[in-house]
């Protein structure tokens, strides 16, 4: 089996200091297993799942914090992170069921004084100016993640976005640290799917899809995974096809060769 190090060295991560399994692997920016918000179910992670994972195709994802520094209550904010730690666990275990892998997951910040206020996002404009505005200069998936969305729950600005980072189709509006655990992670990987190229599953039509598998799937609007599936923690079924597509963008790495 390859060792940890040769794979977070694959990475691109820096081993020259301390190595955290749970941070530098799995990307948990609290370098620990979130809690599943279901109380009778337990997080679990598997570091030789991991590593299967990145010896397939894999993408990496920047998480891009805006404004967390304004929030009402600082005191919230080891809550906050929970959240995208689970957001980032649940996408690696939605992803894993189409042979796509999470890789390296890397922590960033735009602080509320230089957001110009799109840290609370009222419109697609202001996503997609969000978006275009800043860009981290490496081959992740740029995903915003801001305090408060009016009116939307997140918002790919390609479908499938672009690998070029002066492009205004780089990144996804990941959704808000307002909403709740499942919500947010759920639109987490929705998101992410729709820059990979993946459209809603039921098209433009403005009805749901007509299966239980169809409405569990995670490219269902939510409406669709509460109204006709088994709502927000059911809906996050890939299919093959699905998995085909994503794993042709330019943004999926191929497999550690170690």
């Amino acid at each position: 089996m390859a060792s940890v190090k040769s794979i977070v060295n694959c990475l691109g991560i820096d081993t020259g200091g301390t190595v955290s399994v749970l941070g530098d692997l799995f990307g948990f920016i609290r370098r620990r297993v979130p809690a599943d918000p279901d109380g009778t179910v337990t997080a679990r992670v598997s570091v030789l799942g991991q590593i299967r994972g990145v010896q397939q195709n894999h993408i990496h994802v920047n998480v891009i914090r805006v404004g967390f520094d304004a929030l009402a209550d600082p005191a919230d904010l080891d809550d906050e992170f929970e959240k995208i730690d689970y957001a980032t666990y649940r996408m690696r275990n939605i992803y894993a069921q189409v042979n796509l892998g999470v890789g390296r997951v890397w922590h960033y910040f735009i602080p509320a004084a230089d957001a110009d206020g799109m840290d609370d996002i009222a419109s697609g404009d202001e996503a997609d100016d969000l978006i275009a505005k800043w860009s981290v200069p490496n081959v992740g998936v740029d995903a915003f993640v801001v305090r408060n969305i009016d009116g939307f729950l997140g918002m790919a600005s390609g479908i499938p976005g672009s690998c070029d980072k002066e492009s205004k189709e780089d990144g996804v509006l990941a959704g808000d640290i307002g909403r709740g655990t499942e919500g947010f992670a759920r639109t987490f990987a929705h998101e992410i799917g729709h820059h990979l190229g993946l459209e809603h599953n039921h098209g433009g039509r403005p009805d749901c899809p007509d299966t239980l598998n169809g409405c569990n799937n995670i490219m269902a609007q939510t409406r669709c995974a509460t109204s006709c599936g088994g709502g927000i923690r059911a809906a996050s079924l890939l299919a093959n096809g699905q998995g085909s597509d994503m794993r042709g963008h330019c943004a999926v790495r191929n497999g550690c060769d170690v």
